[in-house]
C-alpha cells in the first residue's frame, strides 16, 4: 500500500464549505450508530458531515486519496501502520490547537500511544480478546468458564463432543479486508503462549513468522478453531460476512457455543440482546497460561486524521473528541474509548461499562499486530495468506516464508 501525493482542487461551491465528508470502515449499524452521534454537532453548528462506509475500507482510501478530487475530510483510519504512511506522505494535516487541547481535556494520555499526538484522534477503542457465550447454553450443558488457556481448549473438547453444537462460530470474510479475525486469533495465542516481549520482537520484524513460538500459534489456531469445528465449516468460514458470524450463536437451538470477536462486535447483536451473566449473552477474556494471571489483551481502535484544514473540520475534530462525538454509540453499544472525562456507568451501554474499564486498567495490553505492521505486510499480505493457508491454497511453510521475504523488503532502504 502506497499513497501518492495528488493535488486537489478546491470546491467554490459554497453548499460544499458547509459540509464535511467522513470516511471509515463503519458500516450497518455501526454506520447509523456514528452518524447519529453525529446529530447534536449538526444541529449546533448548522455544518452537516457526509458519512461514506466502505468493507473496502484501506483499498478504497488509497484510491480516494490518490484521485485527490475524492480525497475525504476525515478518515477513520483503524490502522497506525497506514496512518504513518499517510504522514510521510505529507497527505494530512496537523490537528489544531482547539482540537488538542480537547483531547488533553477528555483522555488518558497515560494510557495512549502518542507517537503521532499530533496528527490523531483516538475515537474508539476496541478489546479483540473477547469471547461471547450464552449462559443458558453453559447451563444446559453443565459447561464451566476457562481459567486458564489450557483450560479453555479443554473446553473446545468437550463441546466438540456435543451433538448439534460446534465449538466456535467463525468467520474471515471481509471484502479486501478479509482475514483479520484469523490474525486477531495468532496475535492472541502469541501474546500469551510467548509473552509479550516475544509478540514485540514479531511486531517490529526482530522475530520472525518462521520463529518456532510463531509457527506453533499458527498450528494452535488450526487446531482449536479450523477443521469442523466451526459452525458451518469452512465453506461459512471464507463466505460469512464478519457481522453475520455470530448468527448461529443466537438461533435456537444454539448453533455454536463461544464466539471469539472484538468488544465492538456488540453492535452486531440483534436488537434487545441484553449482555450479562443472567442475560442473553455474557462475555469471558480469552484466559491467560497459568491460573491467577491477568489475562494480557490485544487491543485495536480507529484514529481520526483529517485531510483538510478548514475551519468547519477542525471544528468536527475537536467534538469528537469530547463526549458528545461518541454518546449515542455508546449507549448504543459497541463503543468504547479511552475518555476518562465521562462517568463510565452512565455513559456506557451493556459490556461496554466493564470494556471501557479494561481498556484502561489491563496490566499487560498490545495493538493489534496487524495493524502495527507495514501496511504492506500485515494488513495486506498476511490478511491474504493466512485467507489462502485457512482455504488449502497454499501450505504453512508458504505463509511464513512469504511474510517474512515482505518484512525484509520493507526493511530496505
Amino acid at each position: 500500500m502506497a499513497f501518492v501525493a495528488a493535488g486537489c482542487t478546491p470546491s467554490s461551491d459554497a453548499d460544499q464549505a458547509h459540509t464535511i465528508d467522513v470516511f471509515g470502515p463503519y458500516v450497518g449499524a455501526e454506520a447509523k450508530a456514528f452518524i447519529d452521534s453525529m446529530s447534536k454537532f449538526e444541529f449546533d453548528t448548522g455544518i452537516k458531515v457526509n458519512y461514506t462506509g466502505s468493507l473496502d475500507f484501506l483499498s478504497d482510501l488509497v484510491r480516494r486519496v490518490q484521485s485527490g478530487a475524492d480525497e475525504p475530510d476525515i478518515a477513520m483510519v483503524p490502522q497506525p501502520a497506514v496512518i504513518t504512511e499517510l504522514i510521510e506522505s505529507g497527505e494530512i494535516v496537523q490537528l489544531s490547537d482547539a482540537t488538542v487541547e480537547s483531547i488533553q481535556a477528555n483522555y488518558d494520555l497515560a494510557g495512549l500511544d502518542l507517537s503521532h499526538e499530533k496528527y490523531v484522534l483516538p475515537y474508539r477503542g476496541t478489546i479483540k480478546s473477547v469471547v461471547w457465550y450464552r449462559p443458558d447454553v453453559f447451563a444446559e450443558h453443565q459447561l464451566s468458564l476457562p481459567e486458564t488457556f489450557d483450560e479453555l481448549v479443554e473446553l473446545v473438547e468437550e463441546i466438540d463432543a456435543i451433538e448439534n453444537l460446534a465449538p466456535w462460530c467463525f468467520s474471515i470474510f471481509s471484502g479486501a479486508a478479509t482475514g483479520w479475525p484469523a490474525t486477531d486469533w495468532v496475535e492472541d495465542i502469541v501474546l500469551r503462549r510467548a509473552g509479550p516481549e516475544a509478540y514485540d520482537e514479531w511486531v517490529r520484524g526482530e522475530r520472525p513468522f518462521d520463529d518456532d513460538e510463531i509457527r506453533e500459534a499458527f498450528l494452535e489456531f488450526e487446531e482449536l478453531v479450523l477443521f469442523e469445528r466451526s459452525a458451518g465449516g469452512l465453506r461459512s468460514i471464507l463466505n460469512t460476512e464478519i457481522a453475520e458470524a455470530g448468527e448461529p450463536l443466537f438461533s435456537d437451538p444454539a448453533g455454536c457455543a463461544l464466539y471469539k470477536q472484538a468488544s465492538f462486535a456488540e453492535s452486531w447483536f440483534p436488537d434487545g440482546t441484553e449482555v450479562g451473566p443472567d442475560s442473553d449473552v455474557d462475555y469471558f477474556i480469552l484466559p491467560a497460561i497459568d491460573q491467577g494471571q491477568d489475562a494480557p489483551l490485544v487491543t485495536a481502535g480507529d484514529g481520526a486524521v483529517q485531510f483538510d484544514d478548514r475551519e468547519e473540520v477542525n471544528k468536527l475534530m475537536t467534538y469528537l473528541a469530547t463526549p458528545d462525538g461518541a454518546t449515542s454509540w455508546a449507549k448504543r453499544g459497541g463503543f468504547v474509548s479511552a475518555r476518562t472525562s465521562v462517568d463510565h456507568d452512565t455513559y456506557y451501554h451493556g459490556a461496554s461499562r466493564r470494556f471501557s474499564e479494561l481498556l484502561v486498567d489491563a496490566p499487560v495490553r498490545r495493538f493489534d499486530a496487524s495493524d502495527v505492521m507495514p501496511a504492506n505486510v500485515g494488513s495486506g499480505l498476511l490478511w491474504s495468506q493466512i485467507t489462502a493457508w485457512i482455504a488449502g491454497s497454499i501450505t504453512l511453510d508458504e505463509l511464513v516464508a512469504s511474510v517474512d521475504e515482505a518484512f525484509e523488503l520493507e526493511g530496505q532502504p
